[in-house]
Order: C-alpha cells, then structure tokens, then sequence
C-alpha cells in the first residue's frame, strides 16, 4: 500500500473535518472543528497545509505555520503510527527547506494515541502542558459578577480594534512564550475571522484607559450552544481587583441568556499569575490536557 503526502486545498476541507473527527473523537471523545472552520485556514498566510494519503484515502493531516524569527509551529494529526512519523519528519524537512536553524513546536492532545511516541523517537521533547477547562451551565444561577470600584462591562465598538489590541498585548506580555502579533495578525484571527461577533465580546474601562477585556465566540466546533473564551486579559495595572472573576461570570451568563449550554477555554497548566486556580473557582473544571513539543534544528 502506497502512503503519499500531497498539498491540500479547499476542496479537501470536507475530507479533512472527517479525518480530523475521527482523531478527536479517539483522543478526547468530541469533535471540536467544523468544515467552515477548517476551510478559513487556507486563507492563512504562511500556512503549509498537507494531506497524507494511503492509496487514495486521507490517513493523515500536518500543516505547518511559519512564524517570524526562524519558529515553526506544527499541526499533525492522524490514529496511524507510520503516518505519524511521516508528518514528523514532513515537518522538519519544510522547515529545513527554509534554509534556517529553526524551532518547531507541535501540540498533542488529550490522550492522542501514536503522536508522542512519533515526536519522541524524532527527537523532540515536551516542555509546557495546557488544560482545556469548561463549565456546565445546567439551569443553576451562574453568581452576578461584583464589579469592583463601580466599573462595568459594555461590548466593543466599530473602530476601536487598535485599542483592543493594545489591551490584549499588554495582558500578555508578561505570560510564558509571549510574542506580540502585528495587528494584521491579530486582525485576521480576532475581527476578521468567520467566529467574530461583536455582541459577544466585553470590555471593560477605566476612565480614558481600557483595563481589561473579555474576546468571546462560539466554539471552533461550530456549535451555538457551546461558548468558548478567546482571549481573557487584564492589564497589569488592574489586577488583583477582581475583574476577572467579574467577566467571567459576566460572559456565562451572557452566553447562558444566547441559549449556551456549557463555556470552555484553554489556558498554560504552568501560568504563573494564577489562572488555573481562578478558574476553578469560578466553577470550571480541566477536561483535557495538551502538551507542546519542541525540537531545535
């Protein structure tokens, strides 16, 4: 039998949410993307998109996003262990093809069946761990959020998507692996994505500055009675007041009242301003965890 990779196009999108629905299925027990999802990536730039495919049928996804400064991040995902060392080694030779030292950084999730053992015979090695968290919204009253010094949550306006992005730089900047995006990144995954409603994402201000902000949306999956918490963010000059507590609450009740049934977010397993403790009392629970693996070229 004869195992081929070729380049994907749009019109593989149906063929890949299959493929990609079997793997979830298999390493965390749902399906988290839809076809109009997948289909968005082939608008990506810089996205190196390939299709594994064992005489005729797909067995095997990659794609490979080149960042700036030599950094290459890896998307491999197949149930099939001799495929899985192909996309491997796949993806290390497309980023030697550059003609730079580089790093790659791939991703595993949950309890994915034949990808460590792939990463780990090539070399790479696991450096940081992740949690999926959700929370249930079974009919029980999410608590009003307590708004700390008489501040309010309001949602975003027509043109100011600069001031949002400042806001998401700056609460992040002091966060493991931080690298500010140019804002036409961050445009293309914020504003300009298939996902971005504007009800759903909730500001919070100070006076003239934004404090902290709440980018919010529907699941990957495509699924409206599942919310997802894109970005949460508070700017160091507010923290510890409570405002994230508040827009948490504030966003699951806003996307119980739109007919949400459960909310979920991801969030670094080793983040050191507390997060994972903070949203555990909020009610949330870890549903799976991911790893990131890395290898130096």
């Amino acid at each position: 039998m004869s195992l081929r990779l070729r380049d994907a196009s749009e019109e593989d999108a149906a063929a890949i949410r299959a493929l990609l629905a079997e793997h979830a299925l298999a390493s965390f027990g749902e399906i988290e993307l839809s076809e109009e999802e997948i289909r968005s990536w082939f608008s990506t730039p810089r996205l190196w998109i390939q299709l594994a495919e064992r005489d005729g049928e797909p067995v095997g996804y990659l794609d490979v996003r080149t960042e700036d400064g030599g950094r290459y991040d890896v998307d491999a995902r197949t149930l099939d262990s001799e495929v899985a060392a192909v996309l491997v080694e796949a993806a290390e030779g497309h980023a030697r093809a550059k003609g730079e030292q580089g790093l790659l950084r791939g991703y595993v999730q949950g309890d994915e069946p034949v990808l460590r053992r792939a990463y780990d015979v090539a070399g790479w090695r696991p450096i940081r761990y992740s949690f999926q968290m959700r929370i249930e919204l079974d009919g029980e009253d999410v608590p009003e959020p307590v708004w700390p010094d008489g501040l309010e949550p309001r949602n975003v306006r027509e043109g100011e998507e600069e001031r949002v992005y400042e806001a998401h730089m700056d609460s992040f900047a002091d966060h493991w692996d931080f690298r500010r995006q140019s804002i036409d990144d961050w445009t293309r995954y914020t504003t300009d994505s298939h996902r971005f409603d504007p009800s759903l994402w909730w500001l919070v201000d100070d006076g003239d500055e934004l404090a902290a902000i709440s980018l919010n949306s529907w699941h990957f999956s495509g699924d409206t009675t599942f919310g997802w918490i894109h970005v949460l963010g508070v700017r160091p000059a507010w923290r510890r007041r409570g405002l994230a507590t508040a827009l948490l609450r504030h966003s699951f009740r806003d996307f119980e009242q739109h007919g949400a049934t459960r909310v979920g977010l991801g969030v670094d397993g080793e983040n050191t301003t507390g997060a994972v403790r903070l949203y555990e009392q909020v009610g949330m629970h870890q549903v799976r965890r991911n790893d990131t693996y890395e290898k130096k070229l």
